[in-house]
């Protein structure tokens, strides 16, 4: 049951330097094209990408409300990012680095499966509604997490999910400055752009 207990903190992380470290671990480092997209695969059955854009896509929509002028340049900005694509690319070659591409395949198969489809389900309703159901397991379940905590697959997740943790909270945070940092250049391209208003 160490998953769990892992994966009930995922969403309680403090950002630290974990991204910037992994961006620059190996940056040359070539993968092949299989190992990347068993990475990716990764990625898109533990739900990343939709965990950073549901919060995200709030923040747009309060930014949104507080400045309706420049909102449809917000949204042309900041939509790039929220597409799941995007993040699944940013995070592979660090999946890719931490595991081969046979545990990468092993750990996507676990969460594609009934406990990862149940975990990934009760964390988007804890985002999107603020709350969400008791996680219960059938003994079924149980006996699935135990064999996959054995495995080496299961320990190398394992073992590896405080460091994924620090560097899923900091590629959040980094990110959504960079989306500030593009929406306010972009604005300061429209303002130079627009003739200046007649003086009254």
């Amino acid at each position: 049951m160490k998953l769990l207990r892992l994966c009930s903190l995922f969403f309680l992380l403090a950002a630290g330097q974990a991204w910037a470290q992994a961006q620059d671990a190996n940056p040359a480092k070539e993968y092949a094209t299989t190992h990347l997209a068993a990475a990716e695969r990764v990625i898109y059955a533990m739900a990343l990408p939709e965990r950073f854009i549901l919060p995200t896509r709030q923040l747009l929509k309060n930014s949104l409300e507080k400045d309706p002028e420049n909102a449809p340049l917000m949204s042309a900005t900041m939509e790039p990012y929220l597409e799941k694509q995007y993040t699944a690319k940013q995070l592979k070659r660090y999946f890719a680095s931490q595991f081969d591409e046979a545990t990468c395949k092993q750990i996507a198969a676990f969460w594609e499966g009934p406990v990862g489809k149940k975990l990934v389900k009760t964390q988007v309703q804890m985002l999107t509604a603020g709350e969400a159901s008791q996680l219960v397991f059938t003994p079924k379940e149980k006996a699935l997490m135990k064999r996959f905590d054995a495995t080496k697959a299961g320990q190398a997740f394992l073992e590896a999910m405080p460091q994924i943790e620090e560097t899923f909270a900091e590629y959040m945070k980094n990110t959504q400055m960079r989306m500030r940092e593009q929406f306010m250049l972009n604005l300061d391209k429209k303002l130079r752009q627009e003739p200046p208003k007649p003086s009254a």
